[in-house]
């Protein structure tokens, strides 16, 4: 079970690279403006809580390690900020509300890159000191 959560952890790094270093990018270039957009409305809900899943599975694995408890937890949380935060960005670029779409855009992005990098952590260094 030691091994389990440094995989779970590079699965959930893994997933957000691709999603945002590949995935995105790619629909943006491959399709026009409208049917990107609607491509990645579908898909950025569905990233938010598959990773979301990830760190409530990440949680019950790691209920008795301080700092995978920690990530996974942060995880859960954040994901599930950035999943409530789509339909209300959404709206924003409905609405014209470039400002609001921005800030709110900002955000999921800021909490997935930390994300990031705390599973990184947790799978470079503190997975070492456990």
């Amino acid at each position: 079970m030691a091994t389990f959560p440094r995989f779970l952890s590079v699965v959930v790094a893994t997933l957000i690279l691709f999603q945002s270093a590949i995935v995105a990018p790619a629909i943006n270039l491959a399709l026009e403006v409208e049917p990107a957009a609607l491509m990645l409305r579908f898909l950025w809900p569905i990233f938010f809580a598959l990773i979301g899943i990830l760190g409530i599975i990440g949680v019950v694995t790691t209920r008795k390690q301080r700092s995978g408890l920690f990530v996974n937890g942060l995880t859960a949380l954040g994901m599930a900020v950035c999943y409530f935060l789509v339909p209300v960005i959404n709206s924003a670029k409905d609405s014209d509300n470039m400002g609001l779409w921005n800030a709110l855009h900002m955000v999921t992005v800021g909490l997935t890159l930390v994300l990031l990098i705390a599973h990184l952590g947790y799978i470079f260094r503190w997975y070492r000191r456990i």
